[in-house]
């Protein structure tokens, strides 16, 4: 009995000693308590289901297409379809096989019902084939050159245990079935969860983490702190003087950063009252409120430098610089610069002038013109902007309040249509496409959309450009349109860019190698935020330190 007892004791402690070794800490997300919901269709799922459970068709980054539940893809010559080759050999962690009927099914369900399609995909879905054991055809509504890209966004889930659930969009999924390489939930509370290996996950050999550790986290603040404490390896957190703060802790405390999405203020053109809602869609205010805006002194105080100056009226990247001809790019750049006095006569043209000299411009009518700026609170980087953006338009003589609400607050206020102005970032991508299309097309301009577009302007002619986009796969018109798109937005400046936001990403040495790095030495390690597809990559290349 006693040799048993202490094999069976060893073997706890082996055991043991694997799940705090090959245990990863990720903060892909700040919560305020977690609810046991994978149901990857909803919009509040928890952030550890893409990627984690449910792994994409493949993964675009950059100029490399990483392969996942398809080998493969080809457009159709008039841009009307794509064939998708499905991986062999891919089991559900039920032991289910993989095949072509789940995804016929999955993007099935995207065009026949669309309260599930928070991505906007079932709209270019005319209707799906399966063609032999591995290939599926999707049959286009529109061409569409980007299909793929957008394709990468597709959530796969099983159609034997789908096909069920009548009220989908209300299924929390507490125990779900995926393809990805952490479905097995081991441990679940309000402020700790932990993932652990899908047994029968089709790259064992790669994967080398046992379980993924996510634990609550309330704000950036309280991110920081335990950053700073070596509690997690892999985070993406606003740190002010990040190497002093930071780095300079432990040598095998990294991270890695670089100037990614615009942040921009955005106004509603819908606001309810009729006299604020002509101030704001007259352009000569948000060209007044932008001059009345001294991005370098936001940049150096809101965000201690850690930022970069916007670049294009647009809000486009720097890094698509070559996709915008010089002219357009000087075009409207005056009105995104410090031009206090310039700002200051468009208003007196407009009549907003101080009429019972509380320091503060009201509307023609003499009435109040109070504008409450709404930022996401718990993110102490687009609160600080928020308020030295209110400080800085209030010295102007535009009254504005900044207010601090919480992230489901803050989303529903803007989805909804219930607020003066907000800040916020936006998606970036291989191409401007991915910004441009998700901040300025109208169509995303519904209650169960995101923010960004939340601004209520609409433009047909924006629109139009944005669908000829996808009408090409030849660079040099796709440039074209891009250059059009680039002089309508900054001629109406529909939005207020202020910074690119440096995308840091924290990463520890003491536990896992496998970090990816560039020639130089310098760290390339993607965010490990929900909304970045690579995330998969990188964990999949990370090994335990054997010494550790």
């Amino acid at each position: 009995m006693l040799p048993r007892l202490l094999t069976l004791c060893l073997a706890l402690v082996s055991f043991s000693g694997m799940t705090t070794t090959n245990t990863l800490s990720i903060i892909p997300e700040l919560s305020n308590g977690f609810v046991q919901n994978y149901n990857p269709f909803r919009t509040d799922k928890l952030a550890t289901t893409r990627d984690f459970i449910f792994e994409p068709l493949m993964v675009f980054e950059d100029d490399m297409v990483h392969y996942r539940l398809a080998e493969s893809y080809a457009l159709s010559s008039d841009l009307k379809g794509i064939t998708l080759n499905l991986r062999e050999g891919i089991r559900w962690s039920d032991g289910t096989p993989f095949s072509a009927d789940d995804v016929t099914f999955s993007l099935s369900l995207l065009k026949n019902e669309p309260e599930l399609d928070y991505n906007s995909l079932g709209k270019w879905i005319e209707r799906v084939e399966k063609r032999g054991k591995n290939e599926v055809y999707v049959s286009l509504t529109h061409p569409n050159a980007q299909i793929a890209l957008q394709l990468q966004e597709a959530i796969i889930v099983p159609a034997h245990q789908w096909r069920d659930i009548k009220d989908k969009r209300f299924y929390l999924n507490a125990s779900p079935i995926g393809t990805g390489p952490f479905t097995h939930i081991k441990a679940f509370s309000s402020n700790n969860i932990v993932q652990c290996r899908n047994p029968y996950y089709w790259q064992q050999d790669e994967l080398n983490v046992d379980c993924i550790r996510y634990p609550q986290v309330r704000s950036n603040d309280e991110l920081i702190s335990r950053l700073s404490n070596g509690e997690f390896d892999w985070a993406s957190a606003f740190i002010p003087d990040i190497e002093r703060n930071y780095a300079s802790y432990s040598p095998d405390y990294r991270y890695d950063y670089k100037p990614s999405t615009i942040v921009s203020l955005l106004f509603n053109f819908d606001h309810p009252d009729p006299e604020t809602r002509k101030v704001i869609q007259d352009v000569r205010f948000r060209r007044a409120v932008s001059m009345s805006l001294a991005r370098e002194l936001l940049i150096d105080v809101a965000v201690f430098g850690q930022g970069e100056i916007a670049a294009f009226a647009s809000g486009l990247e720097p890094r698509f610089k070559d996709w915008i001809t010089p002219s357009s790019a000087e075009q409207h750049l005056y009105y995104i610069r410090f031009h206090p006095k310039a700002a200051a006569r468009l208003l007196d043209e407009m009549g907003l002038e101080d009429k019972d000299g509380d320091g503060f411009r009201d509307l023609p009518s003499g009435a109040p013109l109070t504008l409450r700026l709404i930022s996401p609170s718990g993110w102490s980087d687009f609160v600080s902007a928020a308020n030295i953006s209110a400080e800085m338009l209030s010295a102007a003589g535009i009254h504005v309040v900044s207010q601090a609400v919480s992230f489901g607050n803050y989303t529903d206020l803007i989805s909804s249509g219930r607020y003066d102005m907000g800040i916020t970032n936006y998606f970036s991508g291989p191409t401007p496409y991915r910004y441009l299309d998700s901040a300025f097309n109208s169509q995303y301009q519904t209650p169960n959309d995101a923010r960004f577009s939340q601004h209520g302007y609409r433009d047909e002619s924006i629109d139009k450009l944005l669908d000829d986009y996808l009408l090409t796969s030849d660079k040099n018109a796709q440039k074209e349109i891009i250059n059009q798109l680039h002089l309508r937005i900054s001629k109406q400046q529909i939005t207020i860019p202020l910074y690119y936001k440096f995308e840091t990403v924290e990463f520890t040495t003491s536990r896992f190698k496998g970090w990816r790095m560039l020639k130089d030495g310098s760290p390339n390690v993607p965010p490990i935020w929900y909304t970045e597809r690579a995330r998969l990559i990188q964990l999949l290349a990370l090994e335990p330190i054997d010494d550790f």
